[in-house]
């Protein structure tokens, strides 16, 4: 019999993996879509994903916590500000590489820790102190690589880290009154027709042969990245420690950054490598408990 410990573990661990190639799929799509519709594309197969599984296997019942009013609030806030994240992070994508990618979006631990924890008041204990510290060097090696200054596609990974855990707040408080699949399905069909709309407006639509070179990567995004791997996600929130969560999650660059030498022929820079261990050390410490069986409260991760 697997215990609920051991079947966390082994959601986040399918989920990190899965997560791991989110970057390489999305960039392989960008010679022949322009990133919106990519990311639109993308939702409307998560949207058909998630809607069939409302169906299949639980019934109507999720269809009837539609009508919940207590989650509405918490599910429109969500469904905006995971939006915005993957408006960025698609947007940012498209310039920077996929490994610079996921090590900075890492860092929505650290923005977490300081929204929920120390502008809050709450003491800074010396592993706190020495992951914040951590964070920001390999942040700030990262960003800054040599003399080259700050890449765009960075900032905008770098903004979606900053809005990743606010999203991931108001999502934690939805899925107390909805299921994690009729959350996933309400912030997947609510984003799609903005996204749509912004990409109608900014980027031309694709041709035929685009699609047809693109469809199965699309569908790849839709149904695996944006669909399975964030079901195992609040599979994982819900059985897992924060502390556990966050040094779990440290395994996504990493899969990301291998998947990309070998598929990309991404090669890791000086500076990329010196960041990594100080990013991913200091995203175990800042999530440590001051005394056991303490938890830090919102550093989860949000995706």
């Amino acid at each position: 019999m697997i215990s609920e410990q051991r079947k966390g573990e082994l959601y986040l661990l399918a989920e990190e993996f899965l997560w791991g190639w989110f970057p390489i799929v999305t960039l392989l799509t960008y010679p022949y879509l322009a990133p919106l519709w990519s990311m639109g594309l993308t939702l409307a197969v998560a949207a058909v994903f998630f809607g069939l599984l409302m169906s299949k296997r639980l019934g109507s019942n999720l269809w009837r916590e539609l009508g919940n009013r207590r989650a509405w609030k918490d599910l429109a806030w969500s469904s905006f500000y995971i939006m915005l994240l993957f408006v960025l992070l698609f947007t940012g994508l498209a310039h920077t590489t996929a490994g610079n990618a996921a090590l900075i979006l890492f860092l929505q631990v650290f923005f977490a820790f300081l929204y929920f924890n120390l502008l809050q008041g709450e003491k800074m204990s010396p592993p706190h102190l020495a992951g914040a510290a951590l964070m920001s060097l390999g942040a700030f090696l990262v960003l800054f690589p040599g003399e080259a200054g700050l890449n765009k596609g960075d900032l905008l990974v770098l903004l979606a880290a900053m809005v990743a855990p606010i999203g991931n707040r108001y999502q934690q408080r939805a899925r107390r009154h909805v299921h994690a699949t009729t959350l996933l399905f309400v912030r997947t069909v609510t984003s799609l027709p903005v996204v749509l709309l912004l990409a109608w407006a900014y980027a031309n639509p694709p041709a035929l042969a685009d699609l047809q070179a693109t469809w199965w990567l699309v569908a790849l995004n839709g149904v695996f990245l944006m669909g399975l791997s964030k079901i195992y996600w609040i599979e994982a929130l819900h059985r897992l420690s924060v502390t556990k969560i966050s040094a779990m999650t440290a395994l996504s660059p990493l899969f990301t950054m291998l998947f990309a030498f070998f598929i990309l022929q991404e090669v890791p820079g000086g500076w990329q490598v010196a960041g990594i261990l100080p990013i991913l050390t200091g995203g175990m410490l800042i999530t440590r408990p001051l005394d056991p069986g303490e938890a830090v409260r919102g550093c989860r991760p949000g995706r």
